[in-house]
């Protein structure tokens, strides 16, 4: 008789429990990441932004605006451990 087969299952966790895998290795390579962007997203926007004050606030350039300065508060939430 033959060697029985290992099932998928057991071979499944056990790739996922390498050291290449694994939420601590995803997290400790992603949040450093977000937090760079959200970071100097934050620094450079407000040079994106800013023409559009000295421009006028109308219609697109309004909607324009907002966006940018809804981005601008979320990519200070994100980077603001940036650093640490």
């Amino acid at each position: 008789m033959g060697v029985p087969a290992m099932s998928n299952a057991s071979t499944t966790e056990s790739r996922l429990e390498s050291p290449g895998f694994g939420l601590a290795v995803v997290r400790a390579t992603i949040v450093p990441t977000v937090r760079f962007v959200g970071f100097w997203t934050a620094v450079v926007l407000p040079f994106v932004y800013l023409p559009l004050l000295f421009t006028g606030l109308d219609g697109a350039t309004m909607d324009a605006f907002l966006v940018l300065l809804v981005v601008h508060v979320l990519s200070l939430l994100l980077g603001r451990e940036y650093g640490r």
